[in-house]
């Protein structure tokens, strides 16, 4: 891979910034990177290597992921190395989250922000 490729940034709809901001931080540690208030806010998980961009949305509407053999539902994954210390932290932070599952030799369960936008959390 070219060397001046260094991070990844996904852009997240929201439909009420100022909410979401807060959960992204309250639950993640999230930093704001650059405001970009009333329409967006760039955040940095960790280094900065990957960046999630809040973008102020209306009408959101969750994507299904496609049919696979794969087992693969949703389309973005954070890794934890104790998922059950990490299920119960959110789930302390009031999260909404679903069970924990195992596959494959991996232990996971879903997490949803307040517009429903899913993630797995898996290690």
């Amino acid at each position: 891979m070219s060397k001046e490729i260094f991070g990844v940034g996904i852009f997240i709809p929201v439909s009420n910034l100022k909410v979401s901001t807060k959960w992204y931080q309250e639950m993640f540690g999230f930093e704001i990177l650059h405001p970009d208030e009333p329409e967006a806010n760039i955040m940095k998980m960790g280094d900065g290597t990957v960046v999630f961009c809040l973008v102020k949305s209306t009408d959101i509407i969750q994507p299904a992921f496609p049919k696979n053999n794969y087992s693969v539902d949703h389309y973005f994954n954070f890794h934890s190395s104790n998922v059950e210390k990490s299920y119960q932290n959110f789930q302390s932070k009031g999260a909404n989250v679903s069970e924990i599952h195992e596959f494959d030799g991996m232990k996971g369960f879903s997490l949803f922000d307040p517009d429903g936008n899913r993630f797995g959390v898996v290690s």
